[in-house]
């Protein structure tokens, strides 16, 4: 069984946290899943049933066209008899007349992500086989506008009934792929050959060389590390607060960019740490299934920053729903933001609230919290292939709906998309993004 009571409530749970924040919400699971709002407002769910799961991941589920609740974009709901309200209220009793919860934990617990066994060349879950692909929902948090529509109507029901509105955010986040551009001699060589050879420029070569040089005096320099110190003061200007998430890889791990223990990557990091940044574990290729491996990445880097570290993101957003949450929960993780779609943006889990992650395997809530990934700068340009004025609109258009629900809008920006043949991506897009906020 997959919409066992237990998952009938913990998916109840997220709605109400995002429908009734700050309300005492008390779940009440029988042949009619009940939620109940500060002991006097009762709201009844339609009991979903298993034998929809099939028909739903299929996409060929039958669905009805609604208005969200300011009435911007069109939302799907499902199982909505006809000529029936989405909502009813008898008795002061709340009835939700479709099936809101069925759809809502297949997207929230991830669960959707065990229907095939069809992943791309990194292991990932393919945006083609999601249920945001198969009807159309990416561009919409389809949870948290379900949330709103059920609070839209209480209000309207119980006039009295006073609602404290949730601050949206917008949450910058930046993956340390790689910390310096010239971590050696050779490497050095490397680039600069590479910018004369391969790229065929004499100039840009020559800037490199410079660059080169320039971070031989002083580390900081060099045009990464310059990046990450970039990134964070636009930030400060903006009043916003970044999060940034290194690889604790060392220099003969595999997929090793910089060595985590090195006196350089350890004077950016405490760089950070000294101004108030959150610093999270960026973890490796091979450790998002693997507690071991896990564990020794996180440890590195609590070594380094002198204190636990409860953040992460994994590398190439690699995910298994049947063993990543195990493995955060169990090695002292309690945030993530790798759920997003590498190939797409949008809302992946259906909420950008954050929430809960669901242990499939052990039928239960973790206290790992996610904050969905809504965009990230390489989803734009490399596998969209979008015009700088187009990624400039889609995102503003996302935020905008993170703004209406109330939820947080998590970007991620890597330090090494700011120059070269990306500045005007960064300069038309991230910075013109956040002078807009």
């Amino acid at each position: 069984m997959v919409l066992t009571n237990n998952a009938i409530e913990y998916t109840i749970k997220c709605i109400a946290d995002i429908a009734f924040p700050q309300k005492e919400c008390r779940v009440e699971i029988s042949d009619v899943p009940t939620l109940v709002v500060d002991s006097g407002i009762v709201v009844k769910f339609n009991a979903p049933d298993d034998s929809n799961i099939e028909l739903l991941y299929s996409g060929k589920a039958l669905y009805s066209n609604v208005k969200s609740y300011e009435g911007k974009v069109t939302l799907k709901v499902f199982s909505l008899a006809e000529n029936m309200p989405l909502f009813s209220c008898e008795d002061k009793i709340v009835r939700v007349n479709f099936d809101m919860l069925t759809i809502s934990f297949l997207l929230l617990s991830r669960y959707e992500e065990t229907m095939t066994e069809r992943r791309d060349k990194y292991g990932r879950f393919c945006y083609s086989d999601s249920l945001c692909s198969k009807y159309e929902l990416v561009d919409v948090p389809i949870v948290d506008e379900y949330a709103m529509l059920l609070r839209k109507f209480v209000q309207e029901s119980f006039p009295n009934f006073v609602i404290d509105k949730r601050e949206p955010k917008f949450i910058p986040t930046h993956d340390i792929d790689f910390l310096f551009r010239f971590p050696s001699f050779p490497k050095a060589v490397k680039t600069i050959a590479g910018d004369l050879f391969k790229r065929k420029s004499l100039r840009l070569s020559c800037k490199s060389l410079a660059e080169y040089m320039k971070s031989l005096r002083d580390f900081r320099r060099d045009p990464y590390v310059s990046a990450v110190y970039k990134l964070f003061k636009v930030s400060v200007e903006n009043k916003l607060n970044s999060i940034f998430y290194f690889k604790s890889l060392r220099s003969k791990d595999f997929d090793s960019t910089y060595n985590i223990l090195s006196p350089k990557s350890c004077a950016c990091i405490k760089d950070l740490q000294s101004q108030g940044v959150t610093v999270g574990l960026h973890g490796g290729y091979d450790s998002f299934d693997d507690k071991i491996i896990f564990s020794t990445e996180k440890s590195r880097l609590e070594t380094v920053c002198g204190c636990e570290i409860s953040a992460v993101r994994q590398h190439f957003l690699r995910f298994d729903v049947r063993k990543t949450p195990q493995v955060w929960q169990e090695r002292g993780i309690r945030s993530d933001s790798t759920l997003g779609f590498p190939e797409r943006e949008g809302f992946r889990c259906g909420t950008c609230h954050p929430y809960p992650l669901y242990d499939i395997e052990n039928d239960c809530a973790l206290e790992v919290v996610e904050h969905p990934l809504v965009a990230m700068d390489t989803t734009l340009f490399q596998y969209r292939e979008l015009t700088e004025e187009e990624a400039f609109a889609n995102i503003s258009r996302l935020y905008e709906r993170c703004k209406v629900v109330e939820g947080n809008f998590v970007m991620l920006w890597h330090n090494t998309t700011m120059f070269g043949e990306f500045k005007s991506w960064y300069e038309n897009v991230y910075l013109k993004f956040l002078n807009s906020l």
